[in-house]
């Protein structure tokens, strides 16, 4: 009960909310892009597949430490390519809402390959003779999209956005290399702010107790 009254819950709560939403809208579509162009099996499409996959084939912490370098203000190469445009530097990971934007730029790298297989799958199981059916009766691609793959392929986009929510909530290790939960508590999820109860804090039943709620 003290957890639940305790307002660092309810913030972290909030901020795995928020990556939560972001990340699905930013994932799930672009999986399903991604899978339709692979679908139509075009030249170098199982070259162009490999290389898709590639960011689910490293660690996270790899990752962390890449992006972070990468997000640093001085040396990085995104501020740095930014500078080419005339565009003034970002302190990615010194403010809460470009850090957020940061880990959700971070995690979806690394998820949508994930997303993208599924879908892939889903709609290699549809059956070509219905896109048939449906190209006879004059239907266009955003029809058949709409009213045919969608449908289709609606279950394994709820069984997607199950697991990615599962992600996030024990989202931790590219999250602590990339902002410690920072600034201050800016970033700290509710995984992370499990982990800092009970190993930072020594905190250790509190830390049970939301480790039990995620």
């Amino acid at each position: 009960l003290n957890v639940l009254k305790a307002p660092e819950t309810w913030s972290t709560f909030q901020i795995t909310l928020v990556i939560t939403i972001f990340g699905l809208l930013v994932q799930i579509p672009l999986g399903i892009i991604l899978a339709l162009a692979l679908h139509e099996n075009l030249r170098g499409t199982k070259i162009f597949r490999s290389i898709l996959i590639t960011p689910m084939l490293l660690t996270p912490v790899a990752v962390g430490l890449t992006y972070r370098f990468m997000f640093d203000t001085d040396l990085g190469v995104i501020n740095w390519t930014l500078g080419l445009l005339n565009i003034e530097k970002v302190n990615w990971l010194g403010s809460q809402t470009s850090a957020l934007f940061a880990i959700i730029i971070v995690d979806s790298w690394q998820s949508i390959p994930f997303v993208m297989l599924l879908v892939l799958a889903a709609l290699t199981a549809i059956s070509p003779s219905l896109y048939e059916a449906a190209r006879v009766d004059g239907a266009s691609s955003s029809q058949i999209f709409r009213n045919l793959t969608l449908p289709l392929i609606t279950p394994t986009l709820l069984v997607i956005t199950m697991i990615k929510i599962m992600d996030f909530l024990k989202l931790f290790d590219t999250l602590f290399i990339l902002t410690r939960g920072g600034p201050g508590n800016a970033t700290t999820t509710l995984g992370l702010w499990t982990y800092k109860t009970g190993f930072i804090f020594l905190e250790l039943s509190r830390a049970a107790a939301l480790g039990v709620i995620v």
